[in-house]
């Protein structure tokens, strides 16, 4: 094993909905696991809506060679 990784990334699991907005969005935490030689990130994705910036979605995103020269 590599010394500081481990087998399971926690990211923040969230999905923006419209229809929820008045009720409020909710998040929560997800638990990524994977292969133990395939690296695990977090990520978000957003929209700029007249310079005010909108989380619309977050989770875990697993390795794919396709990301990496």
């Amino acid at each position: 094993a590599i010394l500081g990784r481990s087998e399971t990334q926690e990211c923040v699991l969230y999905n923006y909905n419209p229809s929820s907005e008045n009720r409020g969005n909710r998040s929560s935490i997800e638990y990524c696991v994977g292969e133990k030689d395939k690296r695990r990130h977090c990520f978000a994705t957003w929209r700029n809506v007249s310079g005010s910036v909108e989380i619309v979605k977050q989770g875990c995103w697993l390795d794919d060679v396709n990301c990496y020269d």
